[in-house]
């Protein structure tokens, strides 16, 4: 995301991307529908949170800005790991603060377990994170 006062880099987004070496470039909604009816995404989605971690220690030993970053957890996350452990033991190895860290929940994810949801979004807030809405206004939610 930019800035638009400043027009400098304010916060960036991790995305999952595949490129198969036969297949080429495959998009999320050919892979992640399939991890997440085996509950396997969280492995995803905690890979690209390492990924960020690794990459903020990197910058750090540079000497250079370490912009927050959103990442997506998929409504499975929630029954297939303790995910807020993995987040938290993320965030402590890499030194990172909660603040840096901000988590994506798609507005898909209210149509099947919104009580789930909202028990989760509130976990989050008291753990000290910032939780938002993925896709919203993308015609999931009534």
């Amino acid at each position: 995301m930019i800035d638009i006062q400043n027009m400098k880099l304010a916060e960036c987004e991790a995305l999952s991307r595949w490129i198969d070496p036969r297949y080429g470039f495959l998009s999320p909604d050919k892979f992640i529908p399939a991890l997440e009816g085996n509950r396997e995404v969280y492995k995803v989605d905690c890979h690209v949170l390492e990924g960020y971690g690794q990459d903020a220690e990197f910058l750090r030993e540079k000497e250079k800005e370490i912009f927050p970053i959103s990442f997506n957890i998929s409504r499975t996350d929630l029954e297939a790991c303790n995910i807020y452990q993995k987040i938290e033991d993320t965030v402590a190895r890499y030194g990172l603060s909660r603040d840096q860290v901000h988590i994506e929940i798609t507005e898909s994810a209210l149509n099947d377990s919104s009580q789930a949801i909202v028990e989760a979004v509130q976990h989050f807030h008291d753990l000290g994170y910032q939780v938002w809405m993925d896709d919203f206004g993308s015609g999931y939610f009534p």
